[in-house]
């Protein structure tokens, strides 16, 4: 019943854009909140709060191959995205069963070997979904996989009012707190753009200057250069914000979404 169920969906799923969509953008809720598409022009925010490198790839894969028009892909990559807790975002939000008809072999060994009870669980609800989908005809996944999202309050004052923090301390990572396997699907992103010759750009968006990321900046920036030196990285990080454009340390809010998309539509 599986093998039967993802095979029909697979042949079904409706991944298309509009064919004026020659733009993209991946990643968590830092590109999530950041990029409102409804401003920039030819272009689609399909990132995730929570999304891992491992369901960016599984996405990508049936986006190329439905959308011949799209000829760049923006990848949110940052200090946090490097990091082994990353790993365990294969487990968040159950995403297994929306994504289940999509899995290569190796994705499959790769979650029965992490956590093999958890795979068993996951996929006899991903065959429940499969069904679902299949009775009600659902086989649209474009309003499914992620999108901007309009967020009008900002915690930004109670949380500087509290924050003891020093921006030059920096943190000794070991090899052991970097991501094993989910920062391989990036490297599987990175080479699918480009047998398809499709230009992939990371992006980092802006965060505030009190954002514990800034603590891993010298591991990251090393770990960059070493693993992906020849992808262009465009980093907003420092990109002009007040206070009042964040929603906390990390996102924006809707004001701050609209400064930076106006901004990058002229610029891209």
């Amino acid at each position: 019943m599986l093998v039967c169920s993802n095979h029909l969906i697979k042949s079904k799923a409706d991944f298309k854009l509009k064919p004026n969509i020659n733009k993209i953008v991946l990643g968590n809720s830092h590109p999530t909140g950041t990029f409102n598409d409804s401003l920039i022009s030819n272009f689609k925010n399909l990132s995730d709060p929570g999304d891992s490198y491992f369901y960016g790839y599984q996405k990508l894969k049936e986006l190329l191959k439905q959308n011949p028009q799209v000829d760049t892909v923006f990848v949110e990559f940052n200090p946090k995205t490097i990091l082994k807790w990353e790993d365990s975002k294969l487990w968040r939000k159950h995403q297994v069963p929306n994504y289940l008809a999509f899995f290569e072999f190796e994705d499959h060994l790769l979650l029965a070997t992490d956590n093999n009870i958890g795979y068993q669980q996951e996929l006899i609800k991903g065959i429940g979904k499969n069904l679902k989908r299949i009775l009600l005809n659902q086989y649209n996944y474009t309003d499914s996989i992620g999108g901007y999202r309009y967020v009008n309050n900002t915690r930004i004052d109670a949380l500087l009012d509290t924050l003891k923090y020093d921006p030059q301390k920096q943190f000794n990572l070991k090899e052991n707190s970097l991501s094993q396997y989910d920062i391989e699907y990036l490297k599987k992103m990175v080479r699918l753009c480009e047998n398809k010759n499709i230009k992939m750009i990371f992006v980092r968006s802006p965060y505030h200057k009190q954002f514990d990321g800034h603590r891993y900046e010298t591991i990251f920036q090393t770990y960059r250069r070493e693993n992906f030196g020849t992808i262009p990285f465009l980093d907003f990080k420092d990109f002009p914000m007040e206070d009042t454009d964040f929603k906390d340390l990390e996102h924006l809010n809707y004001v701050g979404a609209k400064k930076f998309s106006l901004w990058f539509e002229k610029e891209f």
